[in-house]
């Protein structure tokens, strides 16, 4: 195995591979709860010998291989091949949005994330970081969620023949049932064979607690994992890259929430020119909703360190709507001479039916959010006429179907006539 240990990104402090979930050097002096809301408890990632994998690795052996997430095993931080959790994820398409680029100075792309086993993006992330607390020896697996996380956790731990236990959170009202949660997503989680359980506390509390089920029964929890997490992140950009013959896009477009998919979607894209494989990393654009946009918010101030909001108004990009984005996330997006950009639900919403209805691709509120900031920077000339700009759609619209209930009028009635068909057809 190439990985030689965790490095922070902001202070260069080193740990060793462990289930650490934060920089201890960079939190001194916060309390518990000042942690939880500050964006430096997401700083850790990990470190390669890059001089030994340019001598082990090169681009027509990886090339050579089948698609997935373990293609890249050398790059990822699972040392025992048994250890590895395979549910398929990985190898979705890189699509050129040809119909909704028309007219654009720019050429748009789409990474269809959707297509994962779960339906998400998350299978990548909770792939690697279930394989290493497998490693690492773990009994059960355990996460809270407000769905996709949830999802491919139980898949993951069903693949691997281990418990799974979840902690579903509401997820903002666009739902059924007193509890608020996500009814698609819950379905799976139980499909899965996961353990399903709704706390009502504080996320705090609910840390809390899940330190104490740590301590007391040896669960492993996916958050305290979240460098490892990052690095199934990053195979998205390995795929990218490979998918456009190593000439990587100008530009990578992602939603962000905590942060922890676009942080690895740079550091991939990084590793990638530091071995020589690429010439260039692109530059990186998050997109927030308006209102739950901590991170676009810092970038436009210039702040060394993103401050939590006090709260966050209700929108339809439900999981990417935070307080607090990670500091990896912004040190991403900073380091690649990024930039940020807020959307509003209307821009989503059209962003949504465009990818639909003109390229035949379904993705849910959140995904679409990537296309919408596109569009946004285009309109204010503040992406480079000419440039490539991949657009990463990061779950299926079926995910959160509840999101868009409203949006259409009921099926039109008509009797089983030809002329009451082509009546209704006509508008």
């Amino acid at each position: 195995m190439f990985a030689t240990g965790l490095e922070c990104i902001r202070c260069a402090a080193r740990y060793p591979l462990t289930a650490r979930a934060t920089c201890p050097a960079c939190l001194t002096g916060l309390d518990v709860a000042s942690i939880e809301d500050s964006s430096l408890s997401q700083t850790l990632a990990v470190a390669y010998d890059l001089e030994g994998l340019r001598r082990s690795l090169d681009r027509d052996r990886l090339r050579s291989r089948p698609p997935g997430l373990w293609k890249y095993a050398e790059l990822l931080p699972v040392g025992d091949p048994r250890c590895r959790i395979d549910v398929g994820a990985g190898g979705t398409r890189l699509v050129r949005l040809d119909r909704l680029g028309h007219g654009l100075p720019v050429r748009l792309l789409a990474k269809v994330e959707g297509e994962n086993p779960t339906g998400s993006f998350k299978d990548r992330p909770i792939g690697v970081a279930a394989s290493v607390a497998r490693e690492l020896g773990a009994r059960t697996l355990a996460c809270m969620t407000s769905g996709n996380i949830g999802s491919a956790l139980a898949a993951a731990a069903a693949r691997a023949g281990l418990p799974a236990v979840v902690f579903l959170l509401a997820s903002g009202g666009l739902t059924e049932g007193e509890l608020g949660v996500n009814l698609e997503k819950f379905g799976q989680m139980r499909a899965y064979g996961a353990t399903v359980l709704c706390p009502e506390a504080s996320m705090l509390a609910l840390t809390r607690l899940a330190a104490a089920l740590t301590a007391e029964l040896g669960w492993t929890w996916m958050h305290d994992l979240p460098a490892y997490q990052a690095e199934g992140d990053k195979t998205t950009a390995f795929e990218i890259a490979e998918q456009l013959d190593w000439d990587v896009p100008d530009y990578v477009v992602v939603p962000a929430g905590t942060g922890t998919n676009l942080f690895g979607i740079w550091k991939g894209f990084d590793e990638l020119a530091q071995l020589g494989f690429t010439g260039r990393a692109p530059r990186i654009v998050a997109v927030q909703p308006v209102g739950a946009d901590p991170l676009v918010r810092a970038y436009d101030r210039g702040d060394a360190i993103m401050a939590p909001l006090d709260a966050v108004p209700p929108n339809i990009a439900l999981p990417i709507t935070h307080r607090v984005t990670g500091h990896h996330a912004y040190e991403g997006v900073r380091k690649s001479h990024g930039t940020a950009i807020a959307v509003t639900d209307d821009e989503i919403r059209r962003a949504l039916l465009d990818l639909g209805s003109r390229e035949g691709i379904y993705c849910e509120p959140a995904s679409a959010a990537a296309l919408a900031g596109a569009r946004k920077l285009v309109q204010r000339g503040a992406l480079v006429a000419g440039s490539r700009v991949a657009c990463i759609l990061t779950s299926h619209g079926l995910k959160d179907a509840r999101a868009i209930g409203g949006w259409f009028e009921a099926p039109t009635r008509v009797t089983a006539s030809l002329e009451a068909v082509r009546r209704a057809a006509a508008g």
